[in-house]
């Protein structure tokens, strides 16, 4: 197997995907971590911060920052945790329900654009394994697979 054409292909839908949902988001003054940020409250609303971060597998302090740019924009607002003040849920905006169809619309677009000329079962397919590893590398311990590096 070519593991060098899968990191290559892998950054290459990366950036392009980033390029892309930058440009189409212009007109709302959003960036590609915010655009992710709001897509997930979508089916999320009143979700932790914190658990935000876990569950697009982002730096808590990134998505503490990215967060409060989308409240300082009118999109989120953000409420301490009644029994613990140390957490802060976030919760959509009228604004940012908005945005809600236009951002999916964006989405639909861009996979359109991704999937051509894919018949159903290799889009299906593609989907399973991008989720397959995209788990897996949420769940690495990065620290613990380079210092394995050296014991080979």
């Amino acid at each position: 197997m070519d593991f060098l054409s899968v990191g290559t292909n892998f950054g290459i839908l990366e950036r392009r995907s980033r390029t892309y949902i930058t440009a189409a988001c212009a007109s709302w003054n959003l960036s590609y971590p915010e655009y992710v940020i709001l897509r997930h409250l979508y089916g999320h609303d009143g979700i932790c911060q914190d658990e935000v971060a876990s569950r697009i597998a982002a730096d808590k302090g990134q998505v503490a920052r990215n967060v409060k740019t989308l409240e300082t924009k009118g999109y989120v607002i953000r409420k301490q945790d009644d029994t613990d003040k140390r957490f802060k849920h976030v919760y959509l905006t009228e604004k940012g329900e908005q945005l809600r169809q236009p951002l999916q619309q964006i989405l639909d677009r861009w996979i359109s654009c991704l999937t051509k000329d894919m018949d159903e079962d290799l889009i299906a397919m593609t989907i399973k394994g991008m989720k397959m590893a995209a788990d897996n590398a949420a769940q690495v311990d990065i620290d613990v697979v380079c210092s394995e590096r050296g014991k080979k």
